[in-house]
């Protein structure tokens, strides 16, 4: 069975802001539902739900399946999914809310807070004690721990003190290496509450779910109405057999939240509007959570030196706290997590250079929804759906443009290029050997027809074309870091005219 459900447009949060192309983005809707459909044709399963969002929230969501097949209760934004690891994220920004509050400090030992915790090998007499900033970016030398974490999730407190008093061993020595531990951040969340008195669960709800109104999202699972949660399965002999649920426990903070399409795509924009894109200027808190620690957090902190997934155009990939980061030739930064427990895959990840994200939850074990997530991006910028918006161009910027046009157009007039540029940009070359050399430029190419309107890509860099009767060139310049803001470097591609 199929449902496919197209909202409203939420809105009326004053710290999101207003999306100029959410009615384009919502065009993109039917495209998006089919890439999702011929994904379940590959990989089964009883539900799946998902969400396109801009930076004002939810653009447009879609189901399939069920949420409850012995019920036949149809998937849709507002069931209640298991998240699984995307809960590091919350745990994350939990854990640096403390710090901004000077409860605690990211170099703080592990040990500080966790007085039973014992490394029993690993470190020797070189090594630095585990600290919280290791623990957020996975670089701690933790073993990775999936799927034994996964069955950990009930835990209870007292027996998670006994785990660590019997010893931990390392693989790693802390820094040297990227390696996923979901028992470092079943450690964040007992340090959190030995530094707050709170719960994660109490904590977050006060801090960041309460304020995003994420009402639906909880790490109590048996408090959520039976009507609006999804339950888990697996297939065994053709048959979807329910999975036990899972409750929450002493590792609730590496994977037991649970969530709602509509609730997450508020946490999506939120951390869309963190980041000063074009036009598009950023308050120093959101929601009363600081922006500048949601970037933070976007930020590679742990490289991955052998990424888990190879996708083309990737550029650079690693961990920042709670997320998963990547460079893109593309598709610029591209931030978000992967999650998965018995019954359950779920996937979200967005763009912050385009202002636009995906959201994709499932009720089957590991279902994998990062490759079907990124193709819908991709599909978005390639389509001409979202496109990134330009940086407003600085005084400084267009007086290096306005100069650089005079002197092609009046090659002898060269103090005007003196006039714009540093005095270091005319000491590495001779005049007729530093590159551009305008003169040969214009009896190359001739006359100047109109140049392109310049395109900054900060407030100190940009390019522009200048079309010619014979051809077309690109300028690229740099300026300089101190005021007065000059030229320091400039860089010209020919494309003579062909034919």
């Amino acid at each position: 069975m199929s449902e496919l459900q197209h909202p409203n447009p939420f809105g009326g949060a004053d710290d999101l802001a207003a999306s100029p192309v959410g009615p384009l983005l919502a065009s993109s809707a039917v495209a998006i539902d089919d890439l999702f459909l011929r994904f379940l044709e590959i990989h089964p399963t009883p539900g799946l739900a998902w969400g396109l969002v801009d930076r004002a929230g939810l653009v447009h969501t879609g189901a399939h399946g069920y949420a409850d097949v012995s019920a036949k209760a149809s998937a849709s934004g507002h069931h209640v999914f298991r998240i699984a690891s995307m809960t590091k994220s919350f745990t994350a920004l939990s854990v640096l809310s403390l710090r901004d509050a000077n409860k605690l400090h990211l170099d703080d030992p592990a040990q500080h807070w966790l007085a039973e915790l014992q490394i029993c090998e690993g470190l020797d007499d070189d090594s630095s004690p585990i600290t919280i900033r290791q623990l957020l970016s996975m670089a701690a030398g933790l073993v990775e721990d999936d799927p034994w974490a996964d069955r950990q999730l009930s835990m209870s407190e007292h027996s998670f003190g006994e785990l660590l008093a019997a010893g931990i061993g390392l693989d790693l020595a802390p820094s040297s290496a990227f390696e996923y531990s979901n028992l470092g951040y079943a450690m964040l969340g007992a340090i959190l509450k030995r530094a707050s008195g709170y719960d994660l669960g109490s904590f977050a709800t006060e801090h960041i779910l309460g304020p995003l109104q994420m009402s639906a999202t909880t790490w109590n699972l048996p408090e959520v109405d039976p009507r609006v949660l999804a339950k888990g399965y697996s297939l065994k002999s053709d048959q979807w057999l329910p999975e036990p649920l899972l409750h929450d426990g002493a590792f609730g903070a590496m994977g037991g939240l649970a969530s709602t399409i509509e609730d997450l795509a508020r946490w999506v924009s939120l951390h869309l509007n963190a980041w000063p894109v074009g036009t598009h200027a950023v308050p120093s808190e959101l929601f009363g959570i600081k922006a500048s620690t949601l970037r933070e957090m976007a930020t590679v902190h742990t490289v991955m030196a052998h990424p888990r997934n190879e996708q083309p155009g990737v550029v650079a990939q690693g961990y920042g706290y709670g997320l998963m980061i990547a460079h893109h030739q593309q598709l610029g930064r591209i931030v978000g997590h992967s999650g998965g427990l018995p019954g359950f895959g779920s996937r979200m990840e967005w763009l912050p250079d385009y202002g636009v994200g995906l959201i994709a939850l499932a009720n089957r074990t590991y279902t994998p929804l990062t490759d079907v997530v990124r193709q819908g991006l991709t599909y978005l910028v390639d389509k001409g759906f979202v496109s990134t918006e330009p940086h407003v161009v600085s005084d400084d910027l267009h007086r290096v443009y306005d100069a650089i046009i005079m002197t092609y157009e009046q090659p002898e007039q060269t103090q005007t290029l003196y006039d714009v540029a540093l005095p270091t940009y005319f000491l590495d070359r001779d005049d007729d050997r530093r590159p551009p050399n305008f003169a040969a430029l214009r009896a190359r190419y001739g006359p100047l027809i109109a140049p392109a309107p310049l395109v900054a890509t900060g407030l100190l860099r940009g390019s522009w074309s200048m079309p010619c009767e014979a051809g077309t060139f690109t300028v690229e310049a740099m300026l300089g870091p101190i005021k007065p803001h000059k030229l320091q470097f400039l860089r010209v591609t020919e494309e003579p005219q062909q034919g």
